[in-house]
């Protein structure tokens, strides 16, 4: 066990020495899927993240549903007023439509929906005013949004957030605070890279959710979502989330299948929706070498990854 230590140490002190390429994200982490960080640049800033948030709003459906015995397939949604009326980017989900918890988090996850994550907030917390009376921590309240049919409504969402913050306090999220499901802008809404590494990690364990998140589309009812996250694209890339607003830059979250395992890589505030992919691809490319030029070969196989140069990235919207 200590010798392992002392190898992790001994890779992270060689990278640490090694200069990465140049990116215009403020913030960025690789790590393992066990949680050992490779490399990274400001980890520990506090940022906000954009939709990277609906990472935490995902699992926290899906923890959730394990606490109180739930069937994602099972629980169905209603779409409320408000949800259909919430700015960014939208799964266009119709009001009174009747989903499972599945399929919104389908539209959670590939188009992005803050439409899906409103309705999924106020449906469980809804169930959590019923299983839960406890007082709500004074310190952990959810952003003001226009449009609560009542103060009903606004204790619901209020109780889904508290939950997305107890997860972060579990899964060792020390540097992060939730105040909504989507990640529309909100000072109050921060993370940082390596933090989000540890979320990640926590989300690609549920087989469910990982499914979700690989797939490039998805088709249920009459409606048809498409996977913002390019790099799927491309070989050995999954997951797992995108985003992006005026104050958060452009964000990413993605794995990397190599022979070394299961990479992630989270990358936060790129100047755009275009550059958040190149960089992800170059600095995957630069771990692949380095590990390669620094380690025993026949101990650590550098990840197989092909170069981003030549790679196109055609962007069509904000997402």
């Amino acid at each position: 066990m200590n010798e392992n230590k002392s190898l992790h140490a001994k890779r992270q002190s060689a990278l640490s020495l090694l200069n990465p390429p140049q990116t215009t994200a403020l913030s960025w982490c690789i790590v393992t899927l066990i949680g050992d960080e490779l490399a990274s640049k400001s980890p520990s800033l506090k940022l906000e993240v954009a939709s990277l948030t609906k990472i935490m709003t995902a699992y926290t459906a899906i923890q959730l549903c394990e606490e109180l015995n739930l069937d994602y397939n099972e629980t169905f949604i209603r779409i409320p007023r408000i949800a259909t009326q919430i700015g960014g980017t939208s799964a266009f989900l119709r009001r009174d439509d009747i989903l499972s918890l599945e399929e919104l988090l389908y539209a959670l996850m590939l188009p992005s929906g803050n439409d899906a994550a409103i309705s999924i907030a106020l449906h469980f917390g809804s169930i959590l005013n019923t299983h839960r009376k406890q007082k709500i921590a004074s310190y952990i309240t959810c952003d003001t949004i226009q449009g609560f049919q009542d103060d009903t409504q606004m204790s619901n969402m209020n109780r889904f957030v508290r939950q997305m913050n107890e997860n972060a306090m579990k899964l060792g999220m020390r540097d992060s605070q939730f105040s909504n499901p989507h990640g529309l802008s909100s000072k109050a809404n921060k993370s940082t890279a390596l933090d989000m590494c540890r979320m990640s990690s926590a989300y690609l364990k549920i087989p469910i959710l990982k499914q979700i998140c690989n797939s490039k589309s998805y088709t249920c009812r009459n409606y048809e979502w498409f996977n913002t996250n390019q790099l799927l694209h491309f070989e050995n890339y999954s997951g797992i989330k995108t985003g992006i607003t005026p104050n958060a830059g452009a964000c990413l979250a993605v794995s990397y299948e190599s022979l070394l395992g299961s990479i992630i890589v989270v990358l936060i505030g790129a100047k755009d929706q275009k550059r958040r992919f190149e960089e992800t691809d170059k600095l995957i490319s630069w771990v692949s070498r380095e590990y390669t030029l620094y380690f025993n070969k026949t101990m650590y196989v550098p990840p197989r990854t092909a170069q981003s140069k030549g790679r196109s990235f055609i962007i069509k919207k904000q997402v």
